[in-house]
């Protein structure tokens, strides 16, 4: 049976309420799963951005600045922003995520390569097409290095770079 963002949005309140009454409300697992709340519901954008904006508020304040849950509201306030069509706030919001994914997880680590790439895709919408470059190849190096050639996260940042270098006219490295 096919369930719908109506449905998402029942259990991930069930979800919550359990969490809060069982754990504390500004528990790490209650936290995270307001994430998938604030991304379930139909309210516009606008809202979402400003309910991860005082979510981001409480993990840092609940769970400290480093917290997974912490990076993971961070980052995924920069997919907002970034969705939104604010690339400049978008860019500071992912920087600062792949500071902190950097110096706690590692240079390697998937969440870290994500950031990386996530900086260059914002980088490309901003027309800074040297800078976007070098994101791409940095993530695309480590997820070679960590998660092999074949793995979604290279696959797609292969066609990151590849639609830069069309955009850019640098066809020799496009067919890299």
């Amino acid at each position: 049976m096919v369930r719908d963002f109506d449905d998402a949005e029942r259990y991930y309140k069930r979800a919550k309420e359990g969490y809060e009454e069982q754990l504390g409300r500004d528990s790490e697992k209650a936290l995270k799963v307001t994430i998938g709340l604030i991304m379930s519901t139909g309210m516009s954008r606008d809202e979402g951005i400003e309910k991860l904006r005082v979510l981001l508020k409480r993990c840092e304040r609940a769970l400290g600045e480093e917290n997974v849950v912490t990076l993971e509201t961070l980052n995924t306030l920069g997919c907002e922003l970034d969705d939104n069509g604010e690339y400049e706030e978008a860019k500071e919001v992912y920087e600062r995520c792949l500071a902190e994914r950097t110096k706690t997880s590692g240079e390697n680590h998937k969440d870290t390569l994500d950031s990386l790439n996530n900086l260059g895709i914002v980088y490309y919408k901003l027309k800074n097409y040297e800078k976007a470059m070098e994101y791409y190849e940095r993530a695309l190096e480590g997820y070679e290095k960590t998660l092999g050639k074949t793995h979604p996260s290279a696959i797609m940042t292969v066609e990151g770079i590849a639609i830069l270098c069309k955009k850019t006219k640098d066809f020799g490295k496009a067919e890299e």
